[in-house]
């Protein structure tokens, strides 16, 4: 990924374009390449607090000056309410992302590439400067900027409880405030400890409308006398850092093999476009988890774990490139987490290790991600090993989930008895009102429960367990038998979003899709075609599938007005990434000899939007087309990464 000077030289520009670095553990450095922070939980040095349950912004950034000649250079740039001061981008020539993410600011002769990395496994960020060239000796002053606050908190303002700091020879600094700590050192250089507050700083791209003043503190800034051919590295972090040069060399290779080669098999598999989503991947899996075991982060900067995102986002993320291994023992820590709640999943993982139900469908996301898993290593042996769990999680379907308010009823269809929204994907609430109201039979849960008895046939099958092997075949005919008859719209040729007695939504929405989606399909194949042709024509646009079609009254496609309306909308319009995954496979189960017109779906995600190396939670379904939520999401990574492996890899893109 290169931006080129045109492409940063404006304010807008330049905050629109994001970097995401992570250090494998939970922590992240998140900013835009000209280093103005647009959301409150963005920050140089972002990590999870210890006993606290949550992540802590420490550094929210540095701030750089260069004196030349008598002559200041202010190279940062910050927002204001009022006003963007000072304005550094005007000097950055270029963004460059390999081997590490890097910029390069020129000032007449004088040429300085800041890179930033972090330390993989560990809570530090590496801020490293390089004097490409420069004709004469410069001072280069480097200020952090202290937050020190829960990143999910608004921005604390200064009357807040203040901060102290003190240095740590040679070239160390240690921070306190707000009951945390942050140490900082360098390979060289001076500390003057002049305390300054930075007033009123300005945060409004979290995309649902608010915008935040934050106070920030520094305690000083490092100074340095440099010339060409110099290098400096300052390093950050929540524990004692190092301040060696050759210790922070090493490091910094680590690093940047760790950003280019994270998965052999995927690197050769892809083209060079693809490598960035690979990355991402790599950000998007743990190996150590809150209980110490791999897990799959919901995405940047949210970083939840959650049973549906992980099960969507597995096939993609690691068995598309190859971590066999990793996705084996994240399907078991799953399906031992289910045991605690008696079979049936629970739908995330906290920071303190519980483990609270939520969405009905994340166990019926379980067993197609399984599915996958043993496709891909072709051994049925975790089947076998783990039979009377996963008998007992489907079981738990077919006599209806009380704690879940779900019942299967004598259709063999799954019928929520709440509107509550939280037991569905489609979960926003507004004042206690669902966005998108839903209840009783739910197309796309009744899909992936019919996915499910079929795979859980196969397997029992394989185990021959002859008697559970007619049972859920029985279960999955009684679906298929009822399932058109229940979710058919003759009048539109699609299927009811949801049907309770005679109540049925008719709007057309993409859960639908997951009908035809899915390996095994409960529609016939002239139904599934229909289907498909209603979504690509209503639903669809160039980063992802609409959450309702723009000529519906209730239609709002873009992040836009009120923090109510903005929320609205991502389940009234928007365009979520991970459903154009699902929408390629379903185009190609019906147009198989058509793959090149399949590429040209996730092509535009190849330019990565939203977060650099990445791609976004979801976008406006309306032009300008901006990403929104999460800059990096597990879902849309994975799902675009799957559909490249398993349908469009040989395809060259």
């Amino acid at each position: 990924m290169y931006l080129g000077k045109s492409e940063v030289n404006t304010f807008e520009k330049g905050a629109a374009q994001e970097i995401l670095l992570t250090n494998g553990r939970r922590g992240y450095a998140f900013s835009s390449v000209i280093g103005v922070n647009t959301r409150q939980d963005q920050g140089l040095l972002v990590v999870p607090l210890p006993g606290s349950g949550g992540h802590g912004v420490l550094v929210s950034k540095v701030d750089e000056t260069l004196a030349i000649g008598g002559r200041r250079f202010l190279l940062s740039t910050n927002r204001y309410r009022d006003m963007v001061y000072p304005d550094g981008f005007r000097y950055i020539q270029e963004y460059f992302e390999t081997p590490l993410p890097s910029v390069l600011f020129v000032l007449h002769s004088v040429f300085v590439r800041k890179t930033i990395f972090m330390v993989p496994g560990q809570p530090w960020t590496v801020v490293k400067y390089e004097v490409l060239a420069s004709p004469e000796r410069f001072q280069l002053e480097i200020r952090p900027l202290m937050a020190h606050r829960q990143r999910n908190l608004p921005g604390e303002r200064r009357s807040c409880q203040s901060f102290r700091s003190h240095e740590m020879p040679p070239q160390g600094l240690c921070v306190e405030g707000r009951c945390m700590k942050t140490f900082f050192n360098a390979t060289e250089g001076e500390w003057f400890l002049k305390e300054l507050w930075f007033e009123g700083m300005l945060y409004g791209g979290d995309g649902l409308g608010s915008h935040d003043l934050e106070d920030v503190w520094s305690p000083g800034y490092l100074s340095l006398d440099l010339g060409a051919g110099e290098t400096v590295y300052l390093v950050m972090g929540h524990t004692p850092v190092p301040g060696d040069f050759a210790v922070l060399r090493r490091m910094e290779k680590d690093a940047e093999a760790s950003f280019e080669r994270p998965f052999p098999r995927a690197l050769g598999a892809w083209s060079e476009s693809a490598k960035g989503l690979v990355r991402s991947a790599a950000s998007l899996v743990s190996l150590g988890g809150p209980e110490g075991e791999p897990a799959i982060f919901s995405g940047y900067p949210s970083l939840r774990d959650l049973a549906r995102d992980t099960f969507v986002a597995l096939p993609g993320l690691t068995l598309a490139t190859g971590r066999t291994g990793v996705a084996g023992a994240i399907l078991d820590r799953w399906l031992r987490l289910a045991e605690r709640h008696d079979g049936v999943m629970p739908g995330e993982v906290l920071s303190d290790g519980t483990t609270p139900l939520g969405p009905v469908d994340g166990g019926l996301w379980f067993f197609y991600a399984l599915d996958k898993y043993c496709q891909y290593v072709g051994s049925f042996d975790k089947i076998s090993l783990h039979w009377q769990n996963l008998t007992k999680l489907l079981g738990r379907y077919e006599e209806g989930i009380p704690a879940l308010d779900l019942v299967c009823g004598e259709n063999g269809l799954l019928h929520l008895t709440t509107v509550n929204p939280e037991r569905h994907w489609m979960s926003g609430e507004v004042e206690g009102v669902p966005v998108v109201p839903r209840r009783g039979a739910l197309v796309e849960i009744n899909a992936l429960w019919y996915n499910a008895l079929r795979v859980m046939e196969r397997f029992a099958d394989i185990v021959e367990d002859r008697r559970s092997a007619r049972r859920f075949g029985e279960g999955a005919d009684a679906v298929r038998e009822s399932f058109t008859k229940t979710f058919f719209n003759t009048a539109q040729g699609s299927l009811f979003d949801w049907v309770d007695g005679d109540e049925r939504d008719d709007d057309i929405r993409p859960n639908q899709l997951l009908a035809v989606s899915l390996p095994c399909s409960p529609l016939e194949p002239e139904i599934g075609r229909s289907v498909l042709e209603v979504c690509w024509n209503g639903l669809y646009t160039t980063y992802g599938l609409r959450t309702l079609d723009a000529h519906s009254g209730k239609y709002k496609g873009r992040c836009e007005g009120r923090p109510d309306q903005r929320r609205k909308a991502w389940y009234r319009g928007m365009a979520w990434p991970w459903l154009l995954g699902q929408f390629v496979s379903a185009f190609l189960r019906y147009n198989p000899h058509q793959r090149d017109l399949g590429a040209l779906f996730l092509r535009p995600f190849l330019h990565r939007p939203g977060g650099l190396g990445g791609v976004a939670e979801l976008f406006d379904g309306s032009m300008p087309y901006d990403p929104h939520g999460d800059a990096v999401s597990a879902m849309s990574v994975g799902e675009i990464l799957r559909v490249m492996e398993e349908d469009l890899r040989p395809l060259g893109l």
